[in-house]
């Protein structure tokens, strides 16, 4: 069995086309449904008499990681599909899924990702420190640009399994032996990088990551269009990429990470005198204020 667990977050239209895509899709292998609500003001009961098995949990929103790992605890599955809610399941992959992996001793498999236009979605990336994000984000910037050539040779490399350092946790498959083993995503990630610190974890147990080509899922990248990621998601994923930094890098990246955000949000608070980069600017010296 695989458990599909999706965190809800002011995002109830995205949940709700989410969770009927996988039930209209999924036909070839058994799975499960489990919901975390972080939002309760909005009700999801209503998905309950679509579908009698779905499982809700109504959660105080304490984070992403800690809402998945909330899911996990009450999953029954041998694997575990976190789904992020912005998302849309095209076609059946469970069962090809399963037979390609099974008795196989990974760690986490991220899964091909599709823009509402049907284009190849960065979804992998090379382990984080200084001078590889400097290529992750070149490599974003190719795609954000939409630089056809460069995304069809990519999307050509990647058609069929393989090994990658990391992938997004907005559609992740992890095994639940493994996912125990590591003690499952660390809750001090409140929002970003839970999904490239996990991804280390595994590969630092010896487990391997792994990119799936042959499924397709629309991810409409939802925090995007959430008024609140130029604010308060924004500095969450600062903050996160600090704590990624002190968990898993020596200090010169370390040291180099903290040093260009310090130069970058400084030069940024005195020209717009804008709150948000004061704040990232004190956190890359050490100061978190509210």
């Amino acid at each position: 069995m695989i458990s599909v667990i999706i965190i809800n977050y002011k995002q109830k239209k995205y949940t709700e086309d989410c969770v009927r895509s996988v039930y209209e899709k999924f036909r070839s292998h058994p799975f499960e449904v489990i919901i975390v609500n972080n939002s309760p003001e909005e009700s999801l009961s209503h998905l309950k008499s679509e579908y009698p098995d779905l499982k809700i949990i109504e959660n105080e929103n304490k984070g992403y990681s800690q809402a998945n790992n909330k899911g996990a605890e009450t999953a029954s599955g041998e694997y575990f599909l976190f789904l992020n809610a912005d998302t849309v399941i095209k076609s059946d992959f469970l069962n090809s899924f399963h037979e390609e992996f099974k008795g196989m001793d990974f760690g986490a498999v991220g899964l091909k990702l599709k823009n509402p236009d049907g284009s190849f979605q960065l979804s992998f990336w090379k382990e984080n420190n200084f001078f590889n994000e400097i290529k992750n984000k070149s490599e974003e910037k190719k795609f954000s640009r939409k630089d056809k050539q460069y995304i069809s040779e990519k999307e050509s490399e990647y058609g069929k399994i393989k090994e990658v350092d990391w992938v997004t946790g907005a559609a992740i498959i992890i095994r639940k032996e493994a996912f125990g083993k590591i003690n499952g995503f660390d809750d001090d990630f409140f929002l970003f990088y839970e999904d490239a610190d996990i991804c280390k974890r595994l590969s630092d147990e010896g487990y391997k990551n792994y990119f799936y080509p042959d499924c397709e899922i629309v991810h409409y990248k939802g925090e995007n269009v959430n008024s609140e990621f130029q604010s308060a998601t924004y500095y969450y994923s600062k903050e996160s990429q600090l704590l990624y930094y002190e968990k898993h890098n020596d200090l010169f990246n370390n040291l180099a990470l903290r040093s260009y955000l310090f130069v970058k949000f400084l030069i940024k608070y005195l020209i717009t005198f804008k709150k948000i980069n004061l704040r990232i600017f004190l956190l890359a010296a050490g100061i978190k204020i509210k």
